[in-house]
């Protein structure tokens, strides 16, 4: 009798497999072997997907500024749909293809790329400008730690963050400082890691002597969540995993909006100006019980007591994009002498009495520089630059950086880059 169950088990398994075969692109009777992406010398890519039935596809990608642009694929007799486009620049782009209406990721490409709910696949395009943020196997990496930590402030007993160490970290006594790392709108705390490449770029860069050392902070700047999504931790959606309620989330679509300019009423964008006199904390939210108070009463006593970090002001950095640059801008007006170092990136400022306040006790508690950054198509352009004008006339030394590109990862790795190779010297 057991050996009748197990011959019968090894039939259905080799029974399985073979049927597995014949529905896998490129095997059996759906036809020959797709590659794609295929990057060619001239940077030119060729995509392509296999629908022999599909009546029209379209690749959909983020070239060449950040903005979703569709390219119309043509089908072969092998019902092999395909197209080249290009050259495309050096960068980390993303794609999908668009199957009669519906959005499809690539099966021929594992690589895939998580925003919040969106996915996509990755296309690493390689060269100089994309080099900081292009893995590299012979660099020393450091490790990225899922860390649990209790947020009082949030009234929850656990949350999840991402913790960088860098590459000596572990074979060495040294206290090290700290960048902690806000994301926007959208993402968690996976996005500084999948989209940002931090761990990556931070290796490359210390690797190349380029950036000191340091610990990376990545929270989850969604003040209800406790997790990011994929992870099957709770019920699925869980409840509040969006954004919604929650002390100092940020509203409903506010990663997608018009960052930087004025928001219709009661509707909130990144970098828009708040509403004044009614205790919105100086930027995008009341302060007590917020995500910004958090971090500082919350995550930094945790990540000092559970690190060797070095617990002062001039050893300490916050960086945050778009909503992220919100949450910088709450947690270091609300906070003077706390961090030395402050970057916004893709944010905006407010022209209020409160707020010129705010900055001047930023420069009376010795900043020792407060970095304001957009893309040049960013929608955060304006706001940012407001930012910087306040930031210059309140007297701190500042810098304003603009790069190519549009209100996502494409700008934001640079601006990591650059900022973190000021700090901390």
């Amino acid at each position: 009798m057991t050996k009748s169950l197990a011959a019968i088990g090894i039939a259905t398994i080799l029974c399985g497999s073979a049927l597995l075969s014949q529905q896998m692109p490129g095997r059996g009777p759906q036809g020959p072997r797709v590659v794609s992406p295929e990057v060619h010398a001239d940077k030119t890519v060729t995509f392509r997907f296999s629908a022999p039935q599909a009546s029209e596809v379209s690749l959909n990608g983020n070239w060449p500024t950040g903005a979703t642009v569709s390219f119309k694929m043509t089908k072969g007799e092998d019902g092999v749909w395909s197209t080249t486009v290009g050259p495309i620049g050096e960068q980390l782009w993303w794609y999908s293809f668009q199957v009669d209406g519906v959005k499809v990721l690539d099966p021929s490409n594992g690589e895939i790329a998580r925003d919040g709910s969106r996915y996509d696949n990755w296309l690493m395009i390689s060269g100089p400008f994309s080099d900081s943020w292009e893995f590299k196997p012979e660099v020393p990496h450091g490790a990225v730690q899922s860390v649990w930590y209790p947020s009082p402030i949030l009234k929850l007993k656990g949350r999840r963050m991402y913790v960088y160490t860098p590459p000596d970290y572990t074979a060495s006594n040294a206290r090290y400082p700290v960048l902690y790392l806000l994301h926007g709108g959208g993402g968690d705390e996976d996005q500084w890691i999948n989209l940002g490449r931090t761990n990556v770029i931070m290796d490359n860069l210390i690797a190349a002597g380029k950036v000191k050392p340091m610990i990376v902070v990545m929270p989850n700047g969604n003040a209800n969540q406790i997790v990011a999504q994929g992870y099957g931790y709770g019920p699925i959606p869980r409840p509040g995993a969006a954004f919604g309620g929650g002390r100092g989330a940020a509203a409903p679509g506010a990663g997608r909006g018009a960052a930087g300019a004025a928001a219709p009423a009661g509707r909130g964008a990144e970098g828009a100006a708040a509403p004044a006199g009614r205790g919105r904390g100086m930027m995008g939210g009341p302060y007590e019980g917020s995500y910004p108070q958090s971090l500082v009463k919350d995550v930094i006593p945790f990540i000092d007591k559970n690190y060797r970090t070095i617990p002062k002001k001039d050893s300490r950095a916050i960086a945050g994009l778009s909503m992220g640059g919100m949450h910088t801008i709450q947690a270091t007006n609300n906070n003077p002498g706390v961090f030395g170092w402050i970057a916004v990136w893709s944010a905006g400022g407010q022209d209020t009495p409160e707020f010129t306040a705010a900055l001047g006790k930023l420069k009376a508690s010795g900043v020792r520089h407060y970095y304001v950054a957009a893309g040049t198509n960013d929608m955060a352009l304006n706001g940012s630059k407001a930012l910087f004008q306040l930031v210059q006339k309140a007297g701190l030394n500042t810098s304003w950086h603009e790069t190519p590109g549009a209100h996502y990862y494409l700008i934001w790795r640079v601006f990591l880059g650059d900022f973190g190779s000021m700090l901390f010297r």
